[in-house]
């Protein structure tokens, strides 16, 4: 620039220069208070490190007023770490950007302090050389800090899916954790999800994988607003969520947290809940999937459920040597859908409730009667007699559908 920016008859980027050591301690005296999350910081760091960051900004526009040419890149690569470290540090990128808007307003508002009518052509030149200054070196941090935030999420996302991974298969999740920095909290609630289908998944004209996309995508996101610490393994029909004792400690904070996330996904979400020490997630994650299946089967679609929910039905659905018998004898429904249709819901979903049963299936209960005494012609089971119930309960629990 052949003709040097002055202020009150001095040249303004030597007048920077000669002043940048008070410039630089009068921005890294006071940042801490008008930025809050800078006065968290220990001293030595805003005295030392910040300082240096400050120094090398005052430097560079220094020499922005002599040349009237922005920064190159390398010469704004400690800018850009510098905010790449304040990302790490837990700073809010509007705090990081706020610091600049702050230290070089009070730069220039010293450095301007006393500026005469005559001076109002090179304060306009003063302003727009800033303003490019500032948008230089803005863009720079937050690309800095993006890239360190991105960075330090990859990591966190690897730490956290290796504890889950060895919290599953139950291997060694206190090794694990410890490696990775991770807190192992004394227990987990474990719960198995099923997340029935949105309605745009079959809407015409709709792609039914996007619209199960976007329901999971609002699943997750809901999840880590209601629970960040959680460990989950999700796809758009389900999966599992580990919460730590601090996030979900019992059966009401599980029901609260599954509306919630069904509210947020549209959809229906069903939760088998079983309390578990981190030895034990891998037990527990079977036991869930299998209560999980008992309900759903039960004509469960949403809400929460634990294994005293199915007690019954759980004990009655284990192998056994007796189960092949038990099946056979149901084989013979097997030929007549609406009938073994009937005896499931009159057994398994309507407490031998006929009329409730008349009712799910759109039919008179005579009709329900006729199909029961068919029961009994094929099979010898009487839906009468207790003893009967319970081994067409726990035949219709073992038979394939």
């Amino acid at each position: 620039m052949s003709d040097p920016i002055r202020l009150q008859g001095a040249v303004l980027h030597e007048e920077l220069a000669r002043r940048r050591p008070e410039l630089v301690a009068a921005v890294v005296a006071s940042v801490g208070e008008l930025v809050p999350a800078y006065g968290g910081l220990p001293r030595e760091q805003l005295v030392d490190e910040f300082a240096g960051v400050v120094e090398v900004a005052v430097r560079l526009f220094a020499e922005v007023l002599r040349t009237g040419e922005m920064p190159a890149d390398p010469e704004l690569q400690v800018l850009g770490e510098a905010a790449g470290r304040r990302a790490e540090e837990g700073i809010a990128l509007s705090d990081l950007l706020a610091t600049y808007h702050f230290g070089v307003s009070l730069v220039m508002d010293r450095l301007t302090d006393g500026a005469a009518p005559d001076d109002a052509a090179d304060l306009v030149r003063i302003q727009r050389l800033l303003l490019a200054f500032l948008a230089r070196v803005m863009s720079v941090a937050a690309t800095g800090y993006l890239a360190a935030s991105q960075e330090s999420l990859r990591e966190s996302h690897d730490a956290r899916k290796a504890l889950l991974d060895a919290l599953l298969e139950g291997g060694d999740a206190a090794g694990v954790a410890a490696r990775a920095g991770l807190e192992l909290p004394a227990s987990y609630l474990v719960l198995a999800l099923a997340i029935g289908p949105h309605a745009d998944e079959a809407a015409p004209r709709v792609d039914p994988a996007v619209a199960a996309r976007r329901k999971l995508r609002r699943f997750r996101h809901q999840l880590d607003l209601t629970a960040p610490y959680a460990l989950a393994s999700l796809s758009a029909a389900g999966g599992v969520v580990l919460l730590p004792a601090r996030a979900g400690g019992g059966g009401t904070a599980a029901e609260t947290l599954v509306g919630d996330l069904a509210r947020a996904a549209g959809a229906p979400v069903l939760a088998a809940a079983e309390a578990a020490a981190p030895d034990g997630v891998a037990t527990a994650v079977g036991l869930t999937r299998e209560v999980l299946e008992i309900a759903r089967r039960g004509g469960r679609s949403e809400g929460v459920v634990t294994l005293d929910d199915v007690l019954l039905r759980y004990q009655l659905s284990r192998p056994s040597a007796a189960t092949a018998r038990l099946v056979e004898r149901l084989e013979p429904l097997r030929g007549h859908p609406e009938v073994l249709r009937t005896l499931r819901h009159f057994v398994l979903d309507d407490e031998l409730n006929r009329r409730r049963t008349a009712r799910r299936l759109g039919v008179h209960p005579n009709t329900v009667d006729n199909r029961l005494r068919r029961v009994q012609a094929l099979t010898g089971l009487d839906t009468s007699r207790p003893a009967d119930v319970q081994q067409l309960m726990a035949g219709l629990l073992q038979l394939a559908e």
